[in-house]
């Protein structure tokens, strides 16, 4: 049967067989994942269970040392590597005898030598070697002008490098370390035994490395038992004597700390105070941005009603101003009757500073003095009633307070209809030139009510900063205040560490302790500090100075 003729069958199974073949592989793949957890586990339990026999091994037998399956195999690696130390010793101490007294190496049995120019000795067949090293290196990594031609896309000469490289390079899953070990654990071929002619003598102050080339295992075991026990005798003796100036570092460290400490706080105090300085300059500021911006509203106010009474426009005469009446805001349940109340003087009123005070004038006491209304006759008002109090069922009677915050809300109120009249008056002003093709003067397109811009600066040329230049100056004085702050800290860390070094030299006697007259501690900062102090203070009063001398003003408004 053809495959043309079964084409999809034929498809089909060789679908079904790659699905299987892969369901199988997968299977496979379960396996030996799950093989490899297991197997790591179980390791883990035994070398778990090895360190549980060693302790309970340590404690019966009051063992200190800890259990090791290799203790036998490390114990002749130790031994062997004493020995190869011992027997290189050797060899360079003969060598170095050599280089004296002959260069050839033949009385020592070391072969010929060369003294460096640094005074180091080295054979001639170490040079030999070194020099053989270089120039096979250098060959690998050029390459013969003959080796350039091509082989399947490949140069000649680069799958020589290549193949170099390759046998050059080390094993890729060896670490660092274990390379290292097994450089150590390399056998090399054992060097001739140096010999020591009648006649010669080890230098004074060496060891005769000579005389311990054939040394048997035992000797080399104690030796190496008696370096031990050396070596824990010195980490013992460091450990005491660091143990010994404990308490005094201790006391040292904390005078170090504790001047650090009130540097700090001096710094801190002194940075407080600038910051209550700079709050209230900008609160003086903002009070006086806000006094200037409403004086510059009432000219604005002024000039653009007196425009319009040019034009024959007034509150008085222009329609629809009567029916815009004041409106209390924040008073809920109270009804005020403005009709009263003594308006104040405003712009369009009079040439001379406006009264904002609200005059009440009889209306508070006869509020007060006559009772409030029942509840039969809530909604009733008397002609003579300033507020209407909407006192519900269940509800107490309470005086009003006429204090200054009750004027400002009607205060507010008052101000609030006022605006909106006149910005009546300029809209049927403007209304009025557009009808007769003429162009409205900016005088009548002014803001109602105050604007207040903070943060602007005027200049010294008296021009207004803009926001790049406010940016670049924020950053000067940012990194201006980022170096004298660096230039402290070293002073004041400097200062602390002399402090934390007088103090430990006073405990230790090097020093005598300094007691005042009384016999109380002194706790006057040192002079250094005090003059650290000074400077600190020095530098915030000039930054102060600079903040005044730059602070610019606003315009003064005019008539």
């Amino acid at each position: 049967m053809s495959i043309d003729q079964d084409g999809p069958g034929f498809v089909l199974g060789v679908q079904d067989a790659k699905v299987k073949d892969l369901e199988r592989k997968k299977r496979l793949h379960e396996y030996r994942v799950a093989a490899r957890r297991e197997k790591r586990l179980r390791k883990a339990d035994e070398k778990r269970q090895r360190k549980l026999n060693a302790t309970i091994l340590r404690r019966m037998t009051r063992n200190p040392d800890k259990y090791n399956k290799n203790a036998e195999r490390n114990r002749l690696r130790d031994i062997q590597l004493e020995r190869r130390k011992i027997r290189d010793a050797a060899v360079k101490q003969a060598q170095r005898l050599a280089a004296v007294h002959d260069p050839s190496g033949c009385l020592f049995n070391v072969g010929p030598v060369v003294q460096q120019q640094d005074g180091s000795v080295v054979s001639a067949e170490s040079i030999r070697r070194r020099l053989q090293r270089e120039a096979d290196k250098a060959a690998t990594n050029t390459v013969p002008p003959e080796q350039l031609d091509m082989h399947d896309g490949i140069r000649s000469g680069e799958k020589a490098q290549v193949a170099g490289s390759q046998s050059l390079q080390k094993p890729k899953k060896l670490s660092n370390a274990q390379q290292r070990k097994q450089a150590v654990l390399h056998t090399y071929p054992t060097p001739p035994k140096p010999t020591l002619p009648e006649g010669f003598s080890i230098p004074n102050g060496e060891e005769d490395w000579i005389a311990l080339w054939d040394m048997p295992d035992d000797q080399i075991e104690r030796r190496l038992l008696r370096a031990k026990k050396r070596k824990a005798a010195e980490r013992k003796a460091l450990r005491a004597k660091q143990q010994s100036g404990k308490a005094d570092r201790r006391e040292a460290r904390d005078e170090k700390r504790k001047i650090y400490r009130d540097i700090k706080l001096v710094w801190k105090s002194i940075k407080e105070e600038q910051v209550r300085e700079r709050t209230r300059l900008k609160a003086a500021e903002e009070e006086e941005s806000k006094m200037i911006a409403v004086e510059i509203n009432d000219a604005e106010r002024r000039v653009a009603l007196d425009l319009c009474g040019t034009l024959g426009f007034t509150i008085a005469n222009t329609p629809g101003t009567g029916d815009i009446k004041p409106r209390a805001l924040g008073m809920r349940g109270k009804e005020v009757s403005f009709d009263v109340i003594k308006a104040p003087d405003y712009p369009g009123d009079a040439k001379q500073k406006s009264n904002k005070r609200i005059d009440l004038g009889g209306a508070a006491g006869e509020a007060q003095e006559n009772l409030p209304p029942t509840q039969d006759h809530t909604n009733i008002t008397a002609d003579h009633e300033f507020i209407k109090l909407d006192i519900g069922p269940g509800q107490d009677y309470e005086a009003l307070n006429y204090n200054h915050k009750l004027r400002r809300k009607l205060r507010r109120a008052l101000e609030n209809a006022q605006v909106q009249k006149e910005m009546l008056v300029r809209q049927r002003a403007i209304e009025y030139l557009h009808m007769n093709g003429l162009k409205p003067p900016a005088e009548l397109k002014t803001d109602g009510k105050p604007v207040n811009v903070r943060g602007i600066r005027i200049l010294e040329n008296g021009a207004i900063e803009t926001a790049k230049q406010e940016r670049v100056r924020a950053r000067l004085d940012l990194a201006e205040f980022n170096q004298a702050s660096r230039v402290l800290r070293k002073q004041a860390k400097q200062c602390a560490i002399e402090a934390g070094l007088r103090k430990h030299a006073e405990l230790t006697g090097r020093l005598p302790l300094k007691t005042s007259s009384t016999g109380a501690e002194e706790s006057a900062l040192p002079p250094h500090i005090v003059a650290g102090v000074a400077e600190a203070t020095a530098l915030a009063a000039a930054a102060d100075n600079k903040h005044n001398a730059t602070k610019g003003s606003f315009p003064s408004p005019v008539g």
